[in-house]
């Protein structure tokens, strides 16, 4: 059924202008998805914010701050108060090369791999349950097309292949 008339869509299917909805509902879908996936991290010991990080931290070994905000989009001073209370709860160590002092880069400790084996277990059933509607072809096509919105977002064209292969320098040819 078409929205009302004075609906910005020409074809009054969406209650917006598509590039407007389109965004509207990716800022629905990353908020709602994050406040149903909240509880399941409490189980841990964890907040958003907490999970994120770990997760990030782990997935770039050994990773600095500056990565880390570069890859979270958090602003510096929030991200090393989560950094310093993961680091005093056990799970992220810094680590300090005696060759330069100024570079300190962070890994998870067995305590942290240990918490975050158990919640991307539950994040994995849980985005699998979420996206359950969508066969697989059809994901793998959205997927495709986030990735042209998310390059065309991102100006520096190296950041958006970083942000794109999460890191990982080994696939970023086949993208």
């Amino acid at each position: 059924m078409p929205f009302a008339e004075n609906s910005p869509d020409p074809e009054g299917e969406f209650p917006l202008a598509t590039p407007e909805y389109l965004f509207y509902l990716l800022f629905q879908i990353d908020r709602q998805r994050d406040m149903a996936f909240e509880p399941l991290l409490q189980r841990h010991g964890l907040a958003l914010h907490d999970w994120r990080t770990l997760s990030i931290i782990r997935r770039l070994e050994g990773c600095t701050m500056k990565t880390l905000a570069i890859y979270s989009t958090i602003d510096r001073t929030t991200l090393t108060r989560t950094v310093d209370q993961l680091v005093t709860a056990g799970l992220v160590a810094r680590i300090t090369p005696p060759s330069d002092r100024r570079k300190v880069s962070l890994s998870l400790t067995d305590a942290g791999e240990s918490v975050h084996a158990k919640a991307v277990a539950e994040l994995i059933a849980f985005n699998r349950s979420i996206l359950k509607a969508l066969s697989p072809a059809r994901q793998r096509e959205v997927t495709r097309a986030l990735k042209v919105i998310l390059g065309a977002v991102v100006p520096d064209p190296v950041l958006a292949q970083d942000l794109l292969t999460y890191g990982r320098a080994d696939i970023a040819g086949r993208l």
